[in-house]
């Protein structure tokens, strides 16, 4: 028996397939002989899986480039190989722990992690999650969505909330993610894993816009001197290979630790 939400779905994925440009909810609607208000409600979900993105000006839809990682190798193979050499560059230079998180739903799954071979360090295995709010992935992943679907994870988020505590709580997530979006990273300290800090740069330039790296650090060995160089590494790393120039930051000497 047919799925009459899944045949919408791929109507209008297959609609803007043909188009190859963005498409107003209208044009989809008409387009895919649907409704709007269902054609809205479909696409609103395919927007929040990442199948579809939005533009932030007109509002329009278009595929997003998660639909090929699915035909070529499958999600995380595809999206390990594409961030590796970026966290390759970071491992290499700091010698601290690399993450790459993927949002799903108000989650972020550690997808892959390069662990660092010093002595004192965060574990954590892939396929781990943590809620978005609490992480500098998350932060970093959900700062840069549009407007609404930003909204809708934020309300998500504090309806899980004690409501003596909600209303504070979603104004200073509301803060912090503007702030990240105003300067591109995110950071969060000891607010997932005791004694650890984190900066996140999101992969959107890259194509990936549900999807951020990390690197995690013990507070001991996170100086505001030594942040700013691991930010900076990150925010020049992820630009370059956005431009398909690979990681090619050239290497500072290391500082003694």
């Amino acid at each position: 028996m047919a799925i009459a939400v899944l045949d919408k779905a791929f109507s209008i994925l297959e609609v803007l397939a043909r188009a190859g440009r963005s498409l107003s909810l209208a044009e989809l609607a008409e387009e895919s002989r649907q409704p709007k208000p269902s054609a809205f409600r479909i696409l609103r979900s395919l927007r929040d899986l990442g199948y579809v993105e939005q533009e932030e000006e007109r509002g329009s839809y278009r595929l997003s480039e998660r639909l090929n990682s699915l035909r070529e190798y499958g999600r995380d193979e595809y999206l390990r190989n594409k961030a590796l050499p970026l966290m390759q560059s970071l491992h290499a230079e700091f010698d601290e722990t690399v993450n790459l998180g993927v949002l799903e739903g108000i989650y972020i799954r550690y997808a892959h992690v390069l662990e660092t071979t010093q002595p004192l360090r965060w574990i954590v295995k892939p396929g781990a999650r943590d809620a978005f709010h609490t992480t500098a992935l998350g932060r970093a992943v959900v700062a840069n969505l549009h407007e609404v679907q930003r909204e809708r994870l934020i309300a998500k988020i504090g309806a899980t909330l004690p409501s003596s505590k909600r209303r504070t709580a979603m104004a200073a997530l509301k803060s912090e993610l503007d702030a990240t979006r105003e300067r591109g990273w995110a950071t969060e300290e000891e607010e997932t894993v005791p004694g650890v800090a984190c900066i996140a740069v999101p992969l959107a330039s890259m194509g990936e816009p549900l999807v951020a790296v990390s690197v995690s650090v013990p507070v001991h060995r996170f100086p505001p001197e030594r942040r700013e160089e691991i930010k900076q590494a990150m925010l020049e790393a992820a630009g370059a290979s956005a431009a398909g120039s690979g990681p090619g930051r050239k290497k500072a000497a290391r500082k003694p630790q």
